[in-house]
Order: structure tokens, then sequence, then C-alpha cells
């Protein structure tokens, strides 16, 4: 079982003393029964006994203090557990390659570090619960077995059947959960397909009304499943119930019949029979929890080890791109840190997307970038510039060919330095609201920046984040062409950036910020396709299926 696993082999607190604290709650909670069943006889004979009374307190003192004990000590140490988990995917998560997260899914990152983890945090502590539940039914039981062995196997009888029954019907409630989720799961997706494809949506009637007969279909396929498991879930509850009185039943029916001397301690067992209805409820009912917690905990495992499996396939696949010089470096410390990027070299680098029959390749990539000069790389749609920014960047490992800096060839444990000295808006780019990695921040720069980029009327610094990131796609652009240029990195990577900007700014852009930031002494690598500004570049790389050639600037 996965989630006692997890608890043996990661928690810090002792699971004996968590042990003995739900079984002092148990022991607790069994002699209030034991006490209510002696002082209803006391009060037959109109007596009042102070010194049960005291008891009734402490064992009350008792069970309140062990049972809260126990809860805290266990959902702190659950949360401690989740979240090593998440620091740990965090990690996996922050070394893997763009391949490595294709083959993952970022689906299954998400659905780990929100939805699992939920159900971790919400049904774990309730698992614990279960077990104190547990241990009050074999002391409550004990405690009925001593007042009357027969009607103690006459409910143990009646509560395994009532157990197994369940058992069996709750599969049903299961299975049509899992439904209600999948079907819920696309009814999401369909959401998503009205939310981010609003304007398509909005631009075709028949579209329109495709999706939303489809979200219709789906809605109503959820509320059919979700409203039938509610009332299997009823059906279930009335069955438990329905046991329960009919153990109650036995007790005062037919256990008289097959004992002589029971009429002394009918009340007794009548009274201990109804305690253990609680106790068995919240038992059974804690099974589905455990089932949850057994899958949520599953899934996040086989996350860790695909992420890890990953990871080593990866580390293996940069291994072997080295050549004998570098791969002697590999996993040592003698490595000199890397110096600031002066100039660039790419030699006969290669790479294959991997497919069953092989995928698209780039290179032979040769190719050098200066610092103070502006370089341009051109080419069509699919040719391979942004695999070739993947490759120089280092965010894709190569298959072979080498990366030189400042004529010293890059080894693989170099590559981190490495790339910390780009700062880049790729495709794709994630505009973060806050600066992160930028201490301290000069809120003169920043507001240089954004006056340069004329989006000063648009957002401010606040704090150490900006006011909003709520603006056109051109502005998000520039705006994260701010947060590039505050990094002050030697290096400065553009994909298609000017690309969303209006003539005006492309201009300002071309004109004025590029010769600027090459003033400066960076190395600039732009992604364009804007011919009208080829002079502005020192170097130009025109990107043929594949590979450079190299045109006059």
């Amino acid at each position: 079982m996965l989630s006692l696993n997890v608890l043996r082999t990661q928690a810090k607190i002792s699971l004996r003393t968590v042990v003995a604290l739900l079984t002092m709650a148990a022991v607790s909670t069994t002699m209030v029964l034991i006490i209510v069943n002696m002082a209803s006889e006391q009060a037959q004979n109109n007596e009042v006994s102070a010194h049960l009374m005291a008891l009734m307190a402490l064992s009350l003192i008792g069970f309140i203090w062990a049972q809260h004990k126990a809860d805290t000590i266990v959902s702190a140490e659950v949360e401690r557990i989740l979240h090593q988990f998440r620091l740990s995917l965090f990690d996996k998560v922050s070394k893997a390659s763009p391949e490595t997260l294709d083959t993952v899914g970022e689906g299954s990152i998400q659905a780990a570090m929100t939805q699992e983890m939920q159900t971790i945090s919400n049904t774990l502590p309730m698992l614990m619960n279960g077990i104190q539940q547990f241990v009050l039914i074999f002391f409550v039981s004990l405690y009925l077995a001593y007042l009357s062995l027969f009607a103690f196997a006459m409910i143990g009888v009646l509560a395994a059947l009532a157990v197994i029954i369940h058992l069996y019907r709750i599969k049903k409630v299961n299975i049509a959960i899992r439904e209600a989720a999948e079907d819920e799961g696309k009814l999401f997706g369909g959401l998503g397909d009205l939310l981010h494809g609003f304007k398509e949506v909005k631009m075709n009637n028949l579209r329109r009304d495709a999706l939303l007969s489809r979200l219709h279909e789906r809605s109503e396929r959820t509320r059919d499943t979700k409203a039938e498991i509610k009332q299997q879930w009823s059906r279930e509850t009335a069955s438990v119930q329905l046991a329960f009185y009919c153990m109650m039943a036995a007790m005062v029916f037919i256990v008289p019949i097959f004992t002589s001397d029971y009429h002394d301690v009918a009340v007794q067992t009548t009274t201990a029979t109804l305690f253990l209805f609680g106790p068995i409820g919240s038992t059974i009912m804690t099974l589905p929890s455990f089932n949850d917690t057994e899958a949520a905990l599953a899934k996040i495992t086989s996350l860790k080890e695909q992420l890890s499996e990953e990871l080593i396939k990866q580390d293996e696949n940069a291994a072997t791109a080295d050549n004998a010089t570098q791969a002697a470096d590999l996993d040592t410390d003698t490595t000199s840190p890397l110096p600031r990027i002066d100039e660039i070299t790419m030699k006969d680098v290669r790479f294959t997307y991997p497919g069953p029959t092989g995928g698209f390749s780039v290179g032979p990539l040769n190719a050098s970038f200066k610092k103070g000069e502006i370089t341009f790389i051109t080419g069509g749609n699919g040719a391979g510039k942004s695999t070739m920014i993947s490759l120089l960047t280092g965010l894709r490992a190569f298959d072979s060919g080498e990366i030189s800096v400042n004529g010293e060839v890059l080894r693989t444990a170099q590559f981190q330095d490495y790339r910390d000295q780009f700062a880049s808006v790729l495709s794709g780019y994630h505009l973060f609201d806050e600066l992160y990695g930028i201490d301290p921040i000069d809120a003169d720069q920043v507001n240089d920046f954004l006056r340069l980029l004329e989006i000063s009327d648009k957002v401010t610094l606040d704090g150490n984040k900006f006011s909003t990131t709520s603006l056109s796609q051109g502005q998000r652009k520039r705006l994260a062409l701010v947060s590039a240029l505050l990094e002050d990195k030697p290096v400065l990577v553009l994909d298609e950036w000017a690309a969303d900007q209006d003539p005006h700014f492309r201009s300002v852009f071309y004109e004025k910020l590029l010769p600027m930031l090459r003033d400066q002494g960076k190395t600039l690598i732009c992604v364009t396709h804007d011919d009208r500004w080829f002079d502005v570049a020192d170097r130009i790389y025109h990107v043929r299926d594949g590979q450079f050639d190299e045109a006059k600037a």
C-alpha cells in the first residue's frame, strides 16, 4: 500500500507515537461508553457517582488531547511530505529539456501538482482517522464480547455481511465516478475551446452552433452521470443505515431467544451496538478515500519515476554528444568557470527530432556570433530557425558537433553557465509579471526602459513586479524585452520580436534600439523577415533545409 509505505519511508515523525495516540483516543472513547453504561445502572437506583464523573472527565480530556495531537502531527507531516514531493517535481522539471517535457506531458505535471496533491492532502489524514475508528471498533467489540459473546458474534456476522455487500456495490459507484471525471474533463476541454477560440467561434456561426451543441451534450452527460452517482450514494447510505437498524433489531429480538441471562446486560449491549454505528460507518466511508489516496500517490510516483528516467536519458544523450575531451571532464569539478561570452562558434552541429521513421533534421550548422555585432537569421517557415535557436542557446542537446565560447569548446558541465549568459524573447515566450532573478531592481532603470519602449503610459513598476501584463501582443513583447534588458546579459536572442510591432516601433527597434545595444557591446542575434532593415545587420545567416547560408550584410 503506497500510502502506508510513504508514511513509513518518508515520515520524520514516529509512527509508533501516532499509533499510540490513536489507540489512546480509541481507549478513551471506549471508556466513555463503559462509564455511561455504569452510570446508567446507578441512575436506575437514583445514585450519582462522583468517581464516575471524574473518570468521564478524564476520559474526555484524554480523547480530546490524543485526537487533536494525532491530527495535528499527521496533518503537518502530510503537508511536509507533499512539500517535498513538490520540490522534487519542481527540481526535475527545471532540469528537463523540451523533449523530456514533451514526453512526460504538461497535463500530467499540472495534474500531479494540483489535483493529485490536493487529493492526498484531503484524504491521507482521513485515512489516519479511519485507522483510529478501526481501533475503536476493536476495543468496543472486546467490551461487547465481555457483555455477551452471542451478541458479539451476531453483530460480527451482520457487520461483515454489510461490509462485503457495501464494498461490492461501491465498485459500481467508483466506475460511475471515473466516468463522470472523464465526462467533466471533456466538458472542460470544450470550454477551453470556447474561451481560447473565442474569435474563431464568433466569426463562424456553424462552428459556434456545433461547439455549443457538443458542450450541451457533454454537460447533459455530466449532469446525468453525477445525478446517478448521488442516487447510488443515497441508496448506499440508506443500505448501511438499514444494516445498522437490523443489528439493533437483532439485539432486542433475536439475542434474547438464545440466551437466558441477556436481560441483565440488554441495555449495555444495545448501547454498545449503537456506539459501533459511527465507527463502522466512518471506516466504510474511509475506504473510497483510501482508494483515492492510493490512486493519487500512484500517479505522482509514476510521474517522478518517468521524469527521473527521462532525465537519465537526457544526461546520457548529452554525454554522447560530447567529444572525448568533454567526456573526460563530465561530472567532474575540474571544469573552470565559463568566461563572459565574446564569441560563440557552432561547428558541424546536428540535431534530429526523434520519430519512428526519423524526424526533421537540422545541420550541419556552422556559424559564429560576436560581441558588438548584430546577426540576423532569416528563412522560410519550417526551415529550422527556432530549432537552431534552441540548439544555440543550449535548450536542446545536439546529437553531434560542438559549440565553442571564445575559442574554447563548451563542455557539458558548462552548459548551465553558458545558458545563464543569454537573455531572450523567444517564440512562445512566457511573460512573468514579477522580475524574478533581478536583484536589486533599479527602479530608475526600469522606468528608462519602459519609456524607451514606449509603454511607460501602460505599465509601471509595482515593487518587484509590473503593474499589469494585460496588454496587446506587441506591447507584451516590449514588456518581455524590458525584462530581458534588465537581466543585462552579454547575449540577447530575439525570435521574430518585431513581427507584432506597428510600423513606427519597428523602425525604432531596428534603427535605434539594436544599434544602441550593439554599441554597449552585446552580442545580438535576431530571427527576422524584415528585409527592409537587413542593412542594420553586421552578419546575416539564411536558414534553408536546416542549414546555414551566410549572406552578405
